[in-house]
């Protein structure tokens, strides 16, 4: 259990550091010129119904499997709001949902759309879904579709380097 601690604490600050030092040393740097390194490692289409709409966003999402004795999982998860937004703050936040909300760049402030991830019934994934609306993006976290008998919430939800973060996990 030491060891994945360890292993876990040490994951999640590297993460932390890197998003943090990669915003502050832009400085000088618009919005607009703000540019992820590394790129996240997944991305979601957006879906236009009217407006200038980015054609995707992207997330970082970091998984530990299986640990220890217990049938527990965690997924650390970080929105790239920052390459189409501004600073996000936090909207929304229960056990199994969180919402976080960031003002749109000027060029994307007439977007109206979305971007989600595929879920399947009875899926132990989560639901992240990007909805763009009223000059703002909205990132959320949505658990609550969690099948019976699985133990699944958010356990941690923060801003890291001015984007959306949440650890959560499920137990089965």
């Amino acid at each position: 259990m030491k060891n994945w601690t360890v292993i876990y604490t040490t994951l999640t600050l590297l993460l932390a550091v890197m998003v943090t030092v990669i915003t502050q040393l832009t400085p000088a740097q618009s919005v607009t010129e703000v540019q992820s390194n590394p790129p996240p490692n997944k991305t979601l289409n957006v879906v236009r119904q009217a407006g200038n709409c980015p054609k995707n966003v992207g997330l970082w999402i970091i998984s530990f499997g299986y640990r220890d004795e217990a049938a527990m999982s965690e997924q650390i998860v970080i929105a790239d709001t920052l390459a189409i937004a501004g600073r996000a703050k936090l909207t929304t936040s229960r056990f199994r949902f969180v919402e976080y909300q960031a003002p749109l760049q000027e060029a994307y402030a007439s977007c109206v759309g979305q971007a989600s991830s595929p879920t399947e019934p009875n899926s132990l994934d989560a639901r992240y879904k990007f909805r763009f609306q009223n000059r703002n993006v909205y990132f959320s976290i949505d658990l609550t579709n969690t099948p019976e008998g699985f133990g699944a919430g958010i356990i941690e939800h923060k801003i890291i380097g001015l984007r959306p973060y949440a650890l959560w996990q499920f137990i089965d």
